[in-house]
């Protein structure tokens, strides 16, 4: 679960040094991660990792088990001249990866703080254009595993339902009908394997909206496990699940990439779910 810590200040200092002087285990790259996944509040507000506090100050962390067991260690799955993708951790906030990477990197794409898996940066700004272009066009097959308890009632199906983005909320909120103002979004998911009470899910989003698998499932009442911003409500959690969400981008594909990237048109750049399914039947 992992543990939560209230901290006074005695001096004026950078909060990361801080919490890296004041809690076992902690090192000042964990801590700035940690600040970005929001984990920290300063006088009960978040900040940013940059933040400094002064004498006086109230702190507090919640430091979850995945960050002491994992040593924060970021696998590029494939590095060439033009991209870099990463099997990204949990726990992990996407911009904080060039850092862990040690050189400058371009964003192309997002995954949730708490979602792992397949993530991919660019490294020129041509290949920036191109790969934001096939992510905006479709051109991009990604496919996604997840845990969901209940189990949903067919074996395979292609959702479709209309979401819009609460943004002060930073909250998606789902319409089984067409609205003013919402955006039609489409989920296909196979059923991969049946638990008792859960399922493993294998999802292929075919649009592209904020929180849109979390959302969805959430929706037709079979939310991630360990996802708490779109369950069920009343919904029982599997005895011994964990905390955080069962979420995680295991392959992408790219196809019709033009001039210097078409070389990546279909290669399958992959990753592990990491799921520990031991705690179902």
């Amino acid at each position: 679960m992992g543990k939560k810590f209230e901290l006074y200040a005695e001096k004026n200092e950078r909060l990361t040094s801080f919490l890296a002087s004041r809690v076992g285990g902690l090192t000042t790259a964990k801590a700035d991660i940690l600040i970005k996944c929001g984990e920290v509040r300063v006088n009960g507000a978040k900040v940013k990792t940059n933040a400094a506090i002064v004498a006086g100050d109230r702190v507090n962390v919640f430091v979850p088990d995945e960050v002491n067991k994992n040593p924060l260690e970021l696998k590029a799955i494939y590095d060439d001249n033009n991209i870099v993708v990463f099997d990204k951790p949990k726990r992990v906030a996407y911009d904080g990866l060039p850092a862990m990477y040690g050189a400058p990197l371009l964003g192309v794409h997002r995954l949730d703080t708490n979602t792992t898996g397949v993530i991919v940066f660019a490294k020129t700004d041509e290949a920036l254009t191109e790969l934001s272009a096939a992510f905006k066009e479709r051109r991009v097959n990604k496919v996604y595993e997840a845990v969901v308890s209940p189990a949903p009632v067919n074996d395979m199906d292609t959702l479709t339902a209309y979401t819009k983005l609460l943004h002060d909320k930073n909250l998606a909120v789902v319409s089984a009908t067409p609205k003013q103002g919402y955006k039609t979004m489409v989920t296909e998911y196979n059923v991969k394997k049946r638990f008792d009470g859960a399922a493993l899910l294998e999802v292929m989003p075919h649009t592209g909206r904020t929180h849109q698998i979390r959302a969805h499932l959430g929706f037709i009442g079979c939310p991630i496990i360990g996802e708490h911003k779109y369950g069920v409500k009343g919904a029982a959690t599997p005895i011994g699940a964990p905390d955080s969400q069962m979420l995680a981008a295991v392959r992408l594909c790219f196809f019709g990439l033009k001039g210097k990237l078409s070389y990546l048109n279909g290669k399958t750049f992959e990753a592990d779910n990491g799921f520990d399914l031991s705690f179902l039947k």
